[in-house]
């Protein structure tokens, strides 16, 4: 489900672009699957429609959507696109965590610690 925040730094567009390529990366949005149309969406999140056109056009421009005459956008068959997106966003996130980690004053010893214990923790949680 698509949000926007008032409190986020990012405009709308960009806060839409980004939940957006995550659910495709996520496989909330799997390859063929139909968008809500512009007109819908923008209805829904109470924006400009120009701000959704904005966005899909954007994402059709960086391969994942495809738009369809009459039917609307679909998420592109692309599969390299999913894995580059999953590739940024992970290491999004990891320069978030490793910040605000150090910034809380945790050493890195600590936090290499805490992460190895984690993906332990995963890897015995996925055998079981």
């Amino acid at each position: 489900m698509l949000r926007i925040s008032s409190e986020s730094a990012l405009p709308v567009y960009q806060q839409l672009k980004r939940q957006i390529r995550r659910g495709i990366a996520s496989g909330e949005y799997p390859r063929g699957h139909r968008l809500p149309s512009i007109r819908e969406l923008a209805a829904e999140l109470t924006v400009n429609p120009n701000t959704i056109a904005k966005v899909y056009r954007q994402l059709e421009a960086d391969g994942f959507l495809v738009s369809k005459q009459g039917s609307g956008f679909f998420v592109a068959e692309s599969q390299e696109n999913i894995e580059n997106t999953r590739k940024e966003l992970l290491e999004q996130l990891t320069e978030e965590f490793v910040a605000e980690a150090i910034e809380l004053g945790i050493n890195l010893d600590r936090i290499r610690e805490t992460v190895l214990n984690r993906l332990e923790g995963s890897a015995s949680d996925d055998n079981s």
